[in-house]
């Protein structure tokens, strides 16, 4: 939970300040391009004045020295109609330029710069209105220092906010770390003291049922107190699925025979609450892992579904091997799950109606231990609940058939 909690913050702070620092790039590379724009319009205004513009209009722009930059004259005649006087553009076609000229013409002078070209306006008493659009490839290129420094510096930059988001959600998180590793000793710790007290309430509650013979009263004593035994191991096998997967447990074992040593004893029990199961889990897999753990998870899965399934129901068990990728199915019919309560599942003591009395040994701890056995073993558990029916999915890696 701690480190989806870092990994969250570090993206979240990735993404604000990583926009920030893009955006100025943006705007600084843009402010550059269109100083350069500009530029290079008054150089070719320049141009222009040297020879005067009657001279640059009757030559059609071949007196100017204009030849290292794209350009063409436009003529907008009374309507506003625009047609091409003479072309010097190579990567532009003519279509394109009168769709420029005509979008000028029309908000004359209002618009001298677009994307990609310039405009010099000119209003002349004998030869008319004419527009000189200018190709704004020359400022891109004399931009181009300043964007690959901008690329460089936004690399080297993501870098950096990568590791100072890091260090911040760090900071962040270290007072809830401090909270919960604090909480799940206090967890350890109170299980293991009640574990003793436990053991002495169970054995004096069978010698006095020896002693006095049967007495209801003993019964729920006893009733009682393996109820609290069950929380008490739950509670500590959470405690020591928190911690990472002990290397000297990390063993290759035979999958299928792991799921088969929990399903045939739970039979019986699906059998005497008229219960059908239908088993279908593909032999000879192998993974990496803890078995007894595995074995556990299976048990919760199928003691989950056996436990909401109502009486001549359905439970199915599928194990399929796909792409280097075991994937298990426990799929019973019964009360929908909302979609509100699938996001909270696999979170401790969640309990699907908290307003019914629970019997059994259900604490909601069950689904919680199963969500850190798959996380230990690097695998994803989902549920999902189509057509009546609800179905947990574990998806593990295996080593080989």
């Amino acid at each position: 939970m701690i480190k989806k909690l870092q990994k969250n913050l570090s993206i979240l702070l990735v993404i604000l300040f990583g926009a920030v620092f893009l955006d100025g790039l943006i705007i600084l590379n843009w402010r550059n391009y269109q100083g350069n724009l500009r530029e290079l319009k008054e150089d070719v205004r320049a141009e222009i004045n040297d020879v005067r513009w009657n001279n640059f209009i009757e030559s059609k722009g071949e007196d100017a020295d204009l030849d290292y930059v794209e350009y063409c004259i436009l003529y907008v005649d009374q309507d506003k109609q625009v047609t091409i006087y003479a072309n010097h553009f190579e990567s532009m076609t003519q279509e394109r330029i009168l769709q420029y000229g005509q979008q000028l013409a029309k908000h004359w002078k209002s618009g001298g710069n677009m994307v990609g070209v310039t405009a010099i306006f000119k209003r002349h008493r004998r030869l008319g209105k004419y527009i000189v659009l200018i190709s704004g490839k020359q400022a891109l290129w004399a931009s181009m220092p300043v964007i690959i420094g901008s690329i460089v510096a936004a690399i080297i930059g993501i870098m950096l906010l990568f590791l100072i988001a890091r260090m911040l959600s760090d900071w962040l998180v270290k007072p809830i770390d401090e909270l919960v590793s604090s909480e799940k000793k206090f967890m350890s710790n109170a299980s293991h003291e009640l574990k003793t007290p436990l053991t002495v309430i169970r054995t004096n509650t069978e010698l006095l049922a020896g002693e006095i013979g049967e007495n209801k009263h003993l019964q729920y004593i006893e009733q009682e107190t393996e109820r609290m035994i069950s929380l008490v191991n739950k509670m500590l096998t959470l405690t020591r699925l928190d911690a990472p997967l002990v290397e000297h447990r990390n063993q290759k074992f035979c999958l299928d025979e792991a799921l088969f040593d929990v399903i045939y004893p739970m039979e019986s029990v699906a059998y005497e609450k008229k219960l059908h199961m239908d088993v279908k889990i593909r032999e000879g897999v192998h993974i990496v892992g803890d078995e007894e753990q595995i074995k556990s998870l299976m048990s919760i899965l199928l003691d989950n579904a056996i436990s909401y399934t109502p009486e001549g129901g359905m439970i199915q068990i599928e194990g399929n091997l796909r792409a280097r990728k075991f994937y298990l199915r426990v799929t019973n019919n019964g009360e929908p799950i909302g979609e509100e309560e699938k996001a909270k599942l696999f979170e401790r003591f969640f309990r699907k109606d908290e307003a019914r009395e629970e019997t059994g040994n259900h604490f909601g701890l069950g689904l919680s231990i199963a969500g850190s056995i798959v996380a230990n073993h690097h695998g994803k558990i989902t549920v999902e609940s189509i057509g009546g029916k609800n179905t947990f999915e574990v998806v593990l890696p295996v080593t080989g058939k």
